[in-house]
């Protein structure tokens, strides 16, 4: 098999310890897999379900035999690409308010701007910024 990228992206905590992996069998979705040890990375959703669901990740790259969708929990499912890039920006949003001491109006309103750049379609624009409020 050949290596599968992953994307990185902040924990709840503002860390770098969650990879995503784009769904091959539902397009439109993703997996976060958050850093368990080393290079081993545990399935969010499959944890909160009692499951133990881990992947190998090195320089962004999945290695192993086992398709990183095979094995999940059973009520494990992906989440939308649309919620994971509004968790995306709000995650980069409090950061800049952390590490720049920026005040949250000015950081919200870098957030409408991003928004507006990223997302050509109004219907897009609106509906992310209403989940980031």
């Amino acid at each position: 098999m050949e290596g599968r990228r992953v994307e990185r992206t902040l924990s709840s905590h503002l860390n770098e310890t969650i990879v995503v992996y784009k769904s091959d069998r539902k397009p439109g979705f993703v997996y976060r897999f958050n850093l368990d040890k080393g290079v081993q990375y545990t399935c969010c959703r499959c944890r909160e379900l009692g499951k133990k669901r881990t992947i190998t990740v090195r320089n962004d790259v999945i290695v192993g035999r086992k398709h990183p969708e095979d094995g999940h929990h059973d009520d494990c499912l992906p989440i939308s690409e649309h919620e994971m890039a509004a968790q995306t920006i709000d995650r980069q949003l409090r950061q800049n308010v952390r590490e720049h001491g920026k005040r949250p109006r000015g950081a919200y309103n870098d957030m409408l701007t991003q928004v507006a750049k990223k997302f050509k379609d109004s219907s897009d624009q609106v509906r992310y910024s209403l989940r980031n409020l």
